[in-house]
């Protein structure tokens, strides 16, 4: 029981967590929705040195991403933006595997936890004689709470991983269409003849 009363503790601990996690990155990013819309709109005008003021002052994980590429710019502004999009996203998965984890073992905790008492019980029966078969009822009886327990610590769980997964796929999607814009919104204003180079 032990066991599975830390799986069910660290399990719910990483879902708390994720979810304040979700919720600051959604608030986050809806509350600077404009500032994304400006370094965007900047970046396609080839003001590149104001698109990143612009970035670092706005905190959204978005812009975290936009100001992360255009400080690299000159070394790759491609490849910078990629890996700063697949660290936001790293971010938000982190603990989901531990939860996955928490899911898998608690219910397998509880079938040893029943195996081993069921065990224990016809040991005790062996010894003292099958004289009163509601020893063995009793017995397995509780030797079978581990198997419940660990069936609802994986239940309470699964429900929260799974919001999770859905909402990590839906921010991955957005993400990865908001950075394509502001990608070409980039390649937009170093393309302009009017406007100087981003460089």
């Amino acid at each position: 029981m032990w066991p599975i009363l830390l799986c069910s503790l660290m399990g719910l601990t990483v879902a708390f967590e994720r979810f304040l996690t979700f919720w600051k990155y959604a608030f986050a990013n809806r509350y600077f929705r404009s500032g994304q819309a400006e370094v965007i709109a900047l970046a396609r005008k080839g003001a590149c040195e104001e698109a990143l003021a612009v970035a670092k002052k706005a905190e959204s994980p978005i812009c975290r991403v936009f100001a992360a590429a255009l400080e690299n710019r000159e070394a790759g502004f491609k490849e910078t933006l990629e890996a700063a999009s697949q660290q936001a996203i790293d971010r938000l998965r982190r603990g989901l595997s531990l939860m996955d984890t928490v899911i898998t073992a608690s219910p397998m905790l509880g079938i040893l936890g029943t195996v081993t008492g069921i065990i224990h019980t016809f040991h005790a029966l062996n010894v003292s004689g099958m004289e009163n078969p509601a020893v063995a009822a009793a017995g397995i009886s509780e030797a079978l709470i581990t198997t419940a327990a660990g069936l609802i610590a994986a239940i309470a769980c699964l429900f929260p991983f799974n919001y999770f997964v859905a909402q990590l796929a839906r921010r991955a999607h957005e993400l990865e269409q908001v950075v394509h814009h502001f990608e070409i919104a980039y390649n937009t204003g170093r393309q302009q003849g009017e406007a100087p180079p981003c460089a």
